[in-house]
């Protein structure tokens, strides 16, 4: 439970919010974090590999769990 709340937080979606916000803000937010985004700062690449990669586990497990 506490990781599904985790996520949510993390996505900033809510108990209501359905599939297709889901994947808006999963978007939105790839479009910020993505690691080619920082080309030429090697620290931010780095941080943004590991927020990608969180935001992308929580986008995955969250749709999975999602009701159809």
């Amino acid at each position: 439970m506490k990781k599904i709340l985790d996520y949510r937080k993390l996505l900033g979606v809510t108990k209501n919010s359905d599939l297709k916000e889901l994947k808006t803000t999963y978007r939105n937010m790839m479009k910020d974090f993505h690691p080619d985004k920082f080309f030429d700062n090697q620290e931010l690449k780095e941080q943004a590999e590991v927020k990608s990669k969180e935001i992308i586990e929580a986008y995955h497990f969250l749709v999975s769990i999602a009701p159809e």
